[in-house]
């Protein structure tokens, strides 16, 4: 795999291969492009038994929060799922790959956990924000603001296109505009 260039990465949005939207073409990098940070979160809900068994315990643990245009105050410890500002799709010829920026990281607050790889064909049905697990690893509060620069997105050639990109596969969060709770319970978990 071989990471793209600024250069590379904005010939490929102006012919519409990588979609971003809205695009700020201050926001490429040597490497990569910034997104910024939405105005919707999911938080979790306290001393709530989550079983990756029950759809409907996940549901209980999370509730979704809009903002509108004020900051979330993110809370030491506090685990919440956000989205991008910016919606994208990638090409199925390409992988992508969210990274934390320093600038975020130096305030103690991680943007992704576990899960900073986005699939080929993702965004193929319409573009999406990327959905973000960011925590507050500061011990004091932090606030975060819609519209900051949040993240990176990095993409990489792959030696050859997929056939059936993620979204045409039906992955699990496929089309979600929204930060969605877990579908853990649509994997195959085995017995309880």
């Amino acid at each position: 795999m071989v990471v793209l260039s600024g250069e590379q990465i904005r010939e490929y949005i102006r012919v519409g291969k990588i979609v971003i939207e809205p695009f700020d073409e201050k926001l490429i990098g040597p490497s990569q492009v910034d997104l910024c940070l939405g105005n919707k979160f999911r938080i979790f809900k306290e001393n709530e038994l989550v079983d990756p068994h029950d759809e409907k315990s996940i549901e209980r643990n999370t509730e979704l929060v809009e903002t509108g245009g004020e900051p979330f105050v993110l809370q030491p410890g506090q685990l919440v799922l956000g989205i991008t500002r910016e919606r994208i799709a990638v090409p199925n010829d390409l992988v992508a790959s969210i990274e934390g920026r320093s600038s975020v990281a130096r305030m103690g607050v991680f943007i992704h956990i576990s899960s900073g790889h986005v699939n080929p064909g993702s965004g193929a049905r319409g573009p999406i924000p990327v959905t973000l697990e960011i925590l507050n690893m500061n011990p004091s509060p932090v606030k975060l603001y819609p519209g900051m620069r949040i993240c990176q997105l990095l993409f990489y050639t792959m030696d050859q296109a997929v056939r059936v990109g993620y979204d045409d596969l039906g992955g699990k969060y496929a089309g979600k505009l929204e930060p969605s709770g877990s579908s853990v319970f649509k994997d195959n978990l085995g017995p309880r």
